[in-house]
């Protein structure tokens, strides 16, 4: 393990559990609550805690998993990861737990070996920056289009704040961004996917400025999703 306790080492990455979800994207950074209420999830969650595991994949299912939810349907095989932070077992078998999202990865699936859940093994996928002065204008131009969301919003809810920080690199940015201000699902997979950060700034860039446009004719302060 590496000195980052937010950090998974390979044993963890090497046998992790895998919860699909419709139009769900984990991005690192982000956090997702989630209640897990099917038995093999429930069961999934249960041997985590007994085995000592500390994370599990969240992986979009692929278009057609209606056909198979119940038995091993298609996913997208690049992932979010997550480590498993506060985390709750309900007195019927349920569970609440909130996960953390450490990296993208790509899945490879593991044998079933009777579990009534997946695993799979995940490869971490690093950032390329290829050309840091073009990263470096497209983050500045997706800064400010996302502060003229954040104040258009702020009119009717005064609350809100991205959250933002000065010290995140242009990978951190992209992805906080696309976490909070990006709903479409294959949207979020496409920027999930996008190890170019170049790329993945081009593609929440363009997510801001269709929001932006669509803010502004709606009248300002529209709910976000």
């Amino acid at each position: 393990m590496t000195a980052d306790p937010s950090a998974l080492g390979e044993e963890e990455l090497a046998r992790l559990a895998v919860f699909p979800l419709p139009r769900v994207v984990l991005f690192p950074g982000a956090t997702l609550p989630l209640h897990l209420f099917e038995p093999r999830y429930r069961a999934m969650m249960e041997d985590c805690v007994r085995e000592g595991r500390v994370a599990m994949a969240v992986a979009m299912l692929a278009p057609g998993w209606e056909d198979d939810y119940e038995g091993r349907p298609p996913i997208h095989p690049i992932a979010g990861v997550g480590r498993i932070g506060e985390h709750r077992r309900r007195s019927d078998g349920r569970w609440d737990l909130i996960l953390v999202g450490t990296l993208r990865a790509r899945l490879t699936e593991l044998p079933a070996e009777g579990l009534a859940y997946r695993m799979a093994r995940a490869e971490p996928l690093a950032d390329r920056i290829p050309h840091p002065d073009a990263v470096e204008r497209l983050e500045h131009g997706v800064l400010a289009t996302a502060a003229s969301i954040a104040s258009l919003v702020r009119e009717s809810h005064p609350e809100f704040e991205l959250g933002l920080d000065a010290s995140m690199s242009a990978s951190a940015l992209a992805d906080r961004l696309a976490d909070q201000l990006v709903a479409d699902p294959a949207r979020r997979q496409a920027i999930l996917e996008a190890t170019d950060v170049k790329v993945r700034l081009a593609l929440v860039s363009d997510s801001l400025v269709e929001l932006l446009a669509q803010l502004r004719a709606r009248g300002a302060g529209g709910a976000l999703h």
